[in-house]
């Protein structure tokens, strides 16, 4: 696991792995201790990840890269058979920071348009970072499955969800869940939020609704949220069982 950026979404990728593998075995009926997947963690400095974004400029991003393709490096030179980056933010350059391993790196945006076409959903609402919706990559990389995808307009609104997860980042819950809820019904008319799955793609997010931040998909309020956290760390455990 890559991790570190931040750290609770690590803590919560790690838990959340570790508990789907817990319920999975006790379905199963094993004896106790129940198994877990041994996962070895990279975790990242933060700071020098978010101060070393690089922008359009052709180089700008070679520090940013080649820190994430060390760290990956490491990993697999460690023995790891998969690799999964515990946080959605990076993967918008997922395929430059993947390109010097030759194991296989699970996809955040695999997982999720994946989940989409189980589940019957064909148009996104994205909820993410600001770096994450200043880019198509999100958009693009669930597209490929058939899923008209969107990030909220105006710009306004963005920075209200990078608002919430800021708040979400210091535990600050109090109000997020109705924040949020504000924004996709500002975003999706009232006649369509049933045909709109709303996508949680920050791990920060779904703090904000208590108990079913557990669930891969919840409603509140006539919105259909999916939980990228929860999506992404089973594909994971469903990869380790192959």
């Amino acid at each position: 696991m890559l991790g570190g950026v931040g750290w609770p979404s690590t803590a919560e990728y790690y838990r959340t792995i570790c508990r789907i593998s817990q319920s999975y075995w006790d379905s199963q009926g094993h004896a106790r201790p129940l198994p877990t997947p041994e996962i070895a963690i990279e975790s990242l400095n933060m700071s020098f990840a978010v101060n070393n974004r690089g922008n359009e400029q052709p180089g700008s991003w070679d520090s940013w890269d080649h820190y994430y393709q060390n760290a990956m490096e490491s990993l697999e030179s460690a023995g790891a058979e998969l690799l999964i980056v515990s946080s959605i933010t990076p993967h918008a350059r997922i395929s430059e920071i993947s390109k010097t391993v030759s194991v296989p790196v699970l996809s955040a945006y695999h997982a999720i348009g994946t989940y989409c076409l189980d589940n019957g959903f064909n148009e996104l609402l994205i909820l993410g970072t600001l770096p994450t919706m200043s880019t198509s990559s999100f958009v693009d990389g669930v597209s490929r499955y058939g899923i008209k995808a969107s990030y909220p307009e105006p710009q306004a609104l963005r920075d209200r969800v990078g608002s919430v997860i800021e708040s979400l980042y210091l535990n600050q819950t109090q109000g997020a869940s109705a924040a949020i809820v504000d924004i996709v019904q500002e975003c999706i008319p009232a006649e369509n939020l049933a045909n709109v799955a709303v996508c949680l793609g920050c791990t920060e997010l779904p703090m904000a609704f208590g108990a079913q931040a557990d669930n891969p998909m919840f409603k509140q309020s006539g919105i259909s949220f999916l939980n990228s956290t929860v999506i992404h760390a089973q594909s994971a455990f469903d990869a380790c069982l192959t």
